[in-house]
């Protein structure tokens, strides 16, 4: 049964692990960093990069983990209750057996139910039928937006009972989310956002490139060209937009490396809305977490105690 999670930021590989699950054996024989990847599920940022996560227990820990090997290879992990959580999908763990159960709780699992022993990807997303009564949206408001419906009778056009869309930038959306205000109904300053859209799409500016709140994205149907950014007075960064794949070209060139080695922070141009470039906008690195050649107790000491730079 070799499945797939949804795709997130930054084109990171598709792993899963338990929360904190890291094995002396892992931890010793390369480097293991944290919170190097935001995730987004749909479109929507969920996972912000340098960012710890509340675990059921309360405790704080990484929203992803990066190993690196003794190679150089590196395979990024999430936890994988803040997934199923994301994705709707229940989670339990049998510890007669030591299987972690996804979707619906059986009272007794059946053994020809139990996952192979060899198998390390699991399916979180993609309904093996098309579901019956699918939540879908306005197929004629998606595609005014530069979005491809899907076709009603391919599976793969569902994430659990969700009908999918592929945005104008080939990302798979939900189509129930586009125009639907309901799903920003939590949204700071929701009017105001609201009214900085025309017709409900972001404005364009003389050059045809959209520029707007990332936070709408679901709403509009499709990730903005210029992603508005608020001025942070602490860091006295300005306000102004940027651009993501800037945003995570810089990331990814300090990515994997040791504190001593990092520049700590980058710099990506600062525009205005008009795609003018008006200075620059100063990101951290998040941080790092030295446990390389410590064991798991140890591991978990220092993530406790939170990154260093």
């Amino acid at each position: 049964m070799k499945k797939r999670i949804a795709s997130f930021a930054g084109g990171f590989i598709a792993a899963l692990a338990l929360s904190l699950c890291l094995t002396t054996a892992l931890a010793a024989s390369g480097k293991v960093s944290y919170n190097f990847a935001n995730v987004s599920l749909d479109g929507a940022p969920k996972i912000t990069a340098g960012q710890d996560i509340t675990a059921a227990n309360g405790q704080k820990v990484p929203g992803s983990i990066l190993y690196t090997d003794a190679a150089g290879g590196k395979t990024n992990y999430l936890p994988i209750r803040t997934i199923s959580e994301l994705l709707g999908t229940e989670i339990g763990y049998d510890s007669a057996t030591k299987t972690v159960l996804l979707g619906q709780q059986p009272a007794k699992p059946a053994p020809e139910t139990q996952p192979a022993a060899d198998e390390n990807v699991i399916d979180l997303r993609t309904p093996k039928t098309v579901p019956e009564n699918a939540r879908r949206g306005d197929p004629e408001l998606i595609k005014s937006r530069g979005g491809t419906i899907l076709p009603d009778d391919d599976p793969e056009s569902y994430r659990g009972n969700d009908k999918m869309y592929r945005d104008k930038n080939g990302e798979l959306r939900c189509e129930y989310k586009v125009g639907n205000e309901e799903t920003i109904s939590d949204l700071p300053a929701k009017e105001k956002q609201l009214a900085a859209l025309v017709n409900g799409d972001y404005p364009k500016n003389s050059k045809g490139e959209s520029y707007g709140n990332v936070l709408l994205a679901e709403y509009v149907g499709y990730w903005p060209d210029l992603e508005h950014l608020a001025a942070y007075p602490p860091e006295g960064r300005p306000a102004g937009y940027i651009r993501e794949s800037e945003l995570q070209k810089g990331g990814e060139a300090l990515r994997g490396l040791s504190k001593e080695a990092c520049p700590h922070e980058y710099k990506i141009p600062l525009y205005d809305s008009e795609g003018n470039v008006i200075g620059e906008y100063k990101v951290g690195c998040q941080g790092h977490y030295d446990t390389e050649g410590l064991t798991l107790e140890e591991a978990r000491e220092v993530i406790m105690r939170g990154p260093t730079w």
